[in-house]
């Protein structure tokens, strides 16, 4: 189902919608996160709500300034990406968990140890330690996301590229195994350097949050937020269907690994990615969820490398 839905906000309100939303989601999931904690939720519980109240909110705001009509979900697409999130989101970080934060936890007690105080300036604010935390996921997410893109495993993380319609619910599209390796990578350097968990718990609301909205089918204007955080419009040109243009902006949240590494770049006008999003025409994709599950393995030989382009320079805003 596609509709010709037409934006219900104008003028000044979507004017406002599209500079205040972005940088509102990154502040309010951290207000929320730590609200939450203090009040006494779980870290667990903490992270669940702040990612229903952000999935709620882009679903509310695509109703009302949507970047195109011709991004509107479909009932298959969206079906689909729930059951991506009811557990491709869940298992895999669960399984991960079990395998291996006992060892992980323990590496990190062991260097506490030997040094004889905290690896982790747990003594710090919370939001220092967020930053920090922030900082240290955000490398390894980086790596992750690079290599992903550059190796045989990119018909894994091509699930995630295989939609040619950005909205709210594409953030939770990832092949299970692919979520296995992002995951567990991301929690790994935090848990061996002893981040606590509440800190983890924000770090991930923000992340949250963070994606939803940078795939949310939104009007958005982020303008110089662009040089630190991996904003939707930066997001969309990484989407592109040719792999030379889409060879570019790994950062999941910040986008400053990017202009570190040179492949930060910034898109054309929005008008022209409307239409130039997923994957290229040769590759078939079968969007019931068994067919994301199968794609990496029915992969055409043929098929362009995601990484046809080699590196991409940074540019200027």
């Amino acid at each position: 189902m596609k509709s010709d839905r037409r934006s219900l906000a104008t003028g000044v309100g979507r004017t406002a919608i599209a500079w205040l939303t972005y940088p509102s989601a990154l502040i309010g999931s951290v207000w929320l996160g730590g609200g939450l904690l203090d009040g006494g939720l779980s870290p667990a519980g903490t992270v669940a709500c702040v990612g229903a109240a952000f999935l709620v909110l882009c679903f509310a705001l695509e109703r009302v300034s949507p970047e195109t009509p011709r991004w509107d979900w479909s009932r298959l697409e969206l079906r689909t990406d729930a059951l991506h999130a009811l557990l491709t989101n869940t298992i895999p970080s669960a399984l991960f968990r079990l395998l291996f934060y006992s060892g992980l936890v323990g590496l990190a007690d062991a260097f506490d140890q030997r040094l004889g105080s905290s690896l982790w300036p747990d003594g710090a604010p919370r939001l220092v330690q967020l930053a920090l935390a922030l900082l240290l996921a955000e490398a390894a997410a980086y790596a992750i996301h690079r290599g992903l893109h550059r190796s045989r495993l990119w018909p894994l993380h091509a699930v995630h590229h295989s939609s040619r319609r950005f909205y709210f619910l594409l953030a939770a599209r990832k092949h299970p195994i692919q979520a296995f390796v992002t995951y567990g990578g991301r929690l790994s350097v935090l848990w061996v350097v002893g981040v606590p968990a509440d800190v983890i718990a924000l770090y991930t609301c923000l992340a949250a949050a963070a994606s939803y909205v940078q795939h949310a089918n939104l009007h958005l204007r982020t303008g110089v937020l662009g040089w630190v955080f991996a904003t939707p419009e930066l997001h969309r040109l990484h989407h592109g269907r040719e792999p030379s243009a889409a060879n570019c902006n790994f950062g999941d949240v910040l986008i400053v690994y990017d202009v570190l590494f040179g492949t930060r770049r910034t898109p054309p006008p929005a008008e022209a990615l409307h239409d130039g999003l997923g994957l290229p025409d040769e590759i078939a994709v079968d969007h019931h969820y068994r067919g994301h599950l199968a794609l990496p393995f029915v992969w055409p030989a043929s098929a362009p490398a995601a990484d046809t382009a080699g590196g991409a320079s940074s540019d200027s805003s």
